[in-house]
């Protein structure tokens, strides 16, 4: 019988090991990007749009049981972003001139090979105020989520530089358009 009671004491000893895993709470940005877009729904419009995105590692991480099964990064980011801010080539600052929709817009764009999910903002600043205030759209996977934009604007975009406090990262923006179809888009 004592023999029988330590293996099952080291049997649920193995099982609560094997199930610990880390999980991370945070997420720091590394990278964004911004891209040109056509749709293939709004050929005739006048807008042009743009795609922005964020490259990001998992960080503060800790040890847990049953903490692999819980969606990464849900404490959202792991310091304040003070400004996302679009150049064009000769300097001037055009970041008030790319908008998205009243909304919280989201919902599945497709480049005729792959499936991928976006979100908009209404504005650039609402964008970074979503990220820093840990709302749905900037915690967990939903911060790799692409953003949506457009500009009615003829001045081009040359680069985008998000800036924290102690560091930037700055990315030189894709003028080259590739062709989407919006699959689905829903208000939230």
């Amino acid at each position: 019988m004592i023999i029988y009671m330590k293996k099952m004491i080291c049997l649920l000893a193995a099982m609560a090991f094997i199930s610990c895993d880390y999980q991370y709470n945070n997420f720091k940005i590394t990278g964004i990007s911004m891209h040109a877009v056509t749709l293939s729904d709004s050929v005739n419009s006048k807008k042009k749009y743009y795609l922005i995105g964020f490259t990001t590692v998992l960080c503060h991480s800790k040890f847990t049981l049953f903490g692999g099964g819980v969606e990464p990064g849900l404490k959202g980011i792991d310091e304040r972003i003070k400004s996302i801010e679009i150049y064009t080539r000769n300097g001037k600052t055009i970041s008030s001139h790319f908008k998205g929709w009243r909304a919280s817009l989201e919902g599945s764009i497709s480049d005729g090979t792959a499936d991928y999910s976006y979100l908009s903002s209404s504005n650039i600043r609402e964008l970074v105020n979503s990220i820093n205030d840990r709302d749905r759209q900037g915690v967990g996977e939903r911060i790799k989520f692409r953003r949506l934009f457009y500009t009615n604007s003829d001045d081009i975009p040359y680069k985008i530089v998000i800036r924290f406090n102690k560091r930037k990262i700055n990315s030189k923006v894709i003028n080259e358009e590739e062709k989407y179809k919006v699959i689905s888009a829903a208000h939230s």
